[in-house]
Order: C-alpha cells, then sequence, then structure tokens
C-alpha cells in the first residue's frame, strides 16, 4: 500500500512539472510572438491550405451561439460592409507541411489558441482583432 501510494504521488508530481512547463512553453510563445508582432498586433503565420489571396480568413466555430462565434460573425458582416473580401471558416489544414514553414504554422497554432475568432490575411494572422485592426491590416498589405 505504501508503495502504491508512493507512485501515485511520483505521477502527481511528474504530472505538475510537465504541467508547470507546457504553460511556460505556452508563455515563451506569446511572448515572441508579441515582440514580433506588426503595430496592429499581427504576426506572420502560415496560411492554410487553398486560402485565397487577399480574402481575410476568419477562423471561429460555425453555426454556434457562443459568444466567441457571435463576434466572427459580428466582424464578417462588418468587412463585408467595408468591401473587404472575407471567409469565415472552421478548419486550418496544411496537407504537406515543409520545414520552411514549420514557424509559421507555430504561430498560427499559438493565434488559434487565442481568444475567439483568429483572423489570418495574407500570411498574418491576430486573435479577436477589431473590425478597425483587421480593414487597416488588410489595407496596409
Amino acid at each position: 500500500m505504501s508503495g502504491l501510494r508512493s507512485l501515485l504521488i511520483g505521477l502527481i508530481a511528474i504530472g505538475g512539472v510537465v504541467r508547470v512547463w507546457h504553460s511556460h512553453e505556452r508563455a515563451v510563445s506569446a511572448r515572441e510572438l508579441a515582440a514580433i508582432a506588426d503595430r496592429n498586433g499581427f504576426v506572420p503565420v502560415q496560411m492554410p491550405d487553398g486560402a485565397a489571396r487577399d480574402t481575410v480568413l476568419i477562423l471561429a466555430p460555425l453555426n454556434c451561439p457562443s459568444a466567441g462565434a457571435k463576434r466572427a460573425e459580428a466582424l464578417a458582416a462588418r468587412l463585408t460592409a467595408l468591401g473587404i473580401a472575407n471567409m469565415r471558416t472552421n478548419q486550418y489544414a496544411i496537407s504537406a507541411p515543409t520545414r520552411d514553414m514549420q514557424s509559421g504554422i507555430q504561430h498560427a497554432a499559438v493565434v488559434m489558441k487565442g481568444e475567439i475568432p483568429a483572423v489570418m490575411i495574407n500570411g498574418r494572422g491576430k486573435a479577436n482583432p477589431s473590425a478597425d485592426e483587421v480593414a487597416t491590416e488588410f489595407r496596409h498589405d
């Protein structure tokens, strides 16, 4: 019984160390992205397969009542009103990633872990930007 208890305590301790390491790893990634963000907060990302140039990609759940999905719907409507091409999707896929794409894919993963919606435009991305930030970024490119 004592051996089982020691094993259980050891596993819990290892789990805690792994959890702390992963939270540190995410924090480092977020800091790194903040350091390379442009003035609108957008960072370099790898666009998913099939993403059209000069079209804002809005990643969020589709047909969902969540606050993030509602923000995505409002953002899409505002961009459409501004004459900015946009597309809503809930998928990000790259079928044949290369070594050159690695950092862009990692940056995209961090952006998509942020607050919904994640937005990508011509190789740059940001979590939950305002319509004004997206319009400025779109026109900047």
